[in-house]
């Protein structure tokens, strides 16, 4: 596999960086991207403004960020690719998951900034649900990705380890793609996130970088 270059290893970081700084500043707001209690979501947004915004920006721009990384990551995957197909179906699941998550993480900015009254609610939870929906879209995209990645990558290509970590990110990222009907389901993303996220930062920093490719036989 070829070593990820510079900026690869930038947009990991930020990704990561991101996506926690969106999750801290969220931890003063009631019930985010649960659906048992979107009224108390919204009413947390109204209460905390800067830091909904501030968190919507930093998940925009770390969501980007890993959208942005799976290309460096496919040219740096595909040459020792045992199932090519499976990694080039898989990459741009996740980053396509990305995108439409970025998307819907503006909602809860915009959310926040509507005045209180019936039209007001009404467009905020509307804007709440659909950043809850596309969220749920993003696991889903990110599971299906990265098992589809790791499939394209054949046994022997990867760390065992890491490998491993990939698949649970991935699997464990599938039934958080049903966090818009279940508390519960939504809650298995302190599971799946840090799963995700150290897988990530794994890829971009431990994987020995530009690894001579195998000698064809004589």
């Amino acid at each position: 596999m070829i070593g990820l270059r510079p900026a690869g290893r930038a947009l990991a970081l930020l990704a990561v960086a991101g996506n926690l700084l969106g999750v801290a500043l969220l931890h003063d707001v009631p019930s985010p991207f649960r659906p048992g209690d979107l009224p108390a979501w919204l009413a947390g947004s109204r209460a905390h403004p800067l830091a909904t915004i501030g968190s919507s920006a930093a998940f925009v721009i770390g969501l980007v960020a890993l959208a942005a990384f799976t290309v460096p990551l496919a040219l740096a995957a595909a040459p020792r690719a045992a199932r090519p197909g499976w990694l080039v179906a898989g990459l741009p699941l996740l980053a396509a998951g990305a995108l439409l998550d970025a998307a819907g993480c503006v909602g809860p900015a915009v959310a926040a900034r509507l005045p209180a009254g019936a039209a007001g609610d009404a467009a905020g939870l509307a804007l709440l649900g659909v950043a809850l929906h596309l969220d749920a879209a993003f696991n889903l995209l990110l599971g299906v990705g990265l098992l589809a990645f790791h499939a394209g990558l054949g046994r022997g290509r990867w760390p065992a380890w890491l490998r491993g970590l990939g698949l649970a990110a991935g699997a464990a990222s599938l039934p958080v793609a049903l966090q818009a009907w279940s508390d519960d389901l939504a809650r298995l993303l302190a599971l799946a996130g840090p799963l995700w996220l150290t897988w990530l930062l794994l890829v971009a920093w431990r994987w020995p970088a530009d690894a001579p490719a195998p000698r064809a036989p004589a």
